[in-house]
């Protein structure tokens, strides 16, 4: 913009020697139209410049080495226009802070896209606190604050750990406390005090005796997945990798477990993968202090895997 103001001034200037040196109407004409140049750009351009606004947008969860991309967005309430917009987006990865000039268009709905470094897992918090909106002459710029933050997570691909032989094959099922309903249940010799509703009376006449249907459960879970903390971004990627084939895998045999980064980390009850995938965007983005411990914890996990960088079986 201070190139611009630069060529402005010469050009007033030139013109302004234009009227002195040649005194007929068209020097008066050519300087009054320089003139004005100055409050054209602003009253045309201030509508536009008053109700323009940009969010930040990206994909929340990216694999490793992946093509992905950050978006600025244009928003607008009115078609008057204006120049472009220009912002400082902010990133910040493992401490690395870094700033980087973007200019996006100014029509409504256009989209800028950065993007992303996805060489390393982690997380990166992009922001942008405030952007400049630039007159049609490029002779202004109007300051806006604005919040606006997206955060991504990358992740590893899974790799399989040397050390699986510990894993667990299946669930085990108990009988239901109390009895009643269940989609699950087993089939037993009737005892005194059953229910008779709980007879299946075609089984029972096949074995001429009476077997009743028993809802059984899974047992509750006390099994805990542990990984170390990393000495550097490839031990991380390689713990990460791993970590995520033993919690896919258990969560592929329908169970339940706990998880905890090192030894004094939180701990999180993990049933889905997004639990997973919420845990590890607060521990790596190192807010791992907002998460909310499970509402009840086992007297003591009767299975224990710790996930490490070690290349034994």
């Amino acid at each position: 913009m201070v190139l611009h103001w630069i060529v402005y001034i010469l050009t007033l200037a030139l013109s302004i020697i234009f009227y002195t040196l040649y005194t007929y109407w068209f020097s008066w004409y050519l300087l009054v139209l320089i003139l004005l140049l100055i409050p054209f750009d602003l009253l045309v351009s201030l509508p536009g410049m008053l109700t323009k606004r940009i969010i930040l947008t990206a994909p929340g969860i990216i694999r490793q080495n992946d093509e992905a991309y950050v978006s600025f967005i244009t928003l607008q309430s009115n078609p008057f226009p204006t120049r472009y917009i220009k912002t400082r987006l902010k990133s910040n990865c493992d401490g690395r802070r870094t700033r980087r000039r973007v200019v996006c268009s100014q029509e409504r709905g256009s989209r800028r896209e950065i993007e992303i470094d996805t060489s390393q897992s982690g997380v990166t918090v992009f922001e942008i606190k405030r952007f400049w909106i630039v007159s049609i002459l490029c002779l202004f710029s109007m300051p806006s604050a604005i919040k606006s933050k997206a955060s991504v997570l990358v992740l590893p691909p899974p790799a399989m750990p040397p050390h699986t032989f510990s894993l667990p094959r299946g669930d085990v099922m108990r009988p239901k406390p109390g009895g009643g309903f269940s989609e699950e249940h087993d089939l037993r010799e009737y005892r005194k005090g059953d229910p008779l509703r709980s007879i299946h009376w075609k089984i029972s006449a096949k074995h001429d005796s009476l077997i009743v249907r028993e809802p059984i459960v899974p047992s509750p879970h006390s099994r805990l997945v542990q990984f170390i903390k990393w000495k550097d971004p490839r031990e991380r990627d390689l713990i990460l990798g791993r970590l995520l084939w033993v919690c896919d895998y258990l969560l592929k045999m329908d169970l339940q477990f706990y998880v905890r980064y090192d030894d004094d980390g939180p701990l999180a009850e993990i049933s889905k993968r997004k639990d997973l995938e919420d845990y590890l965007y607060h521990v790596l983005g190192g807010t791992a202090e907002t998460l909310n411990p499970p509402a009840s914890l086992p007297a003591h996990f009767t299975w224990e895997f710790c996930v490490d960088a070690s290349e034994s079986s």
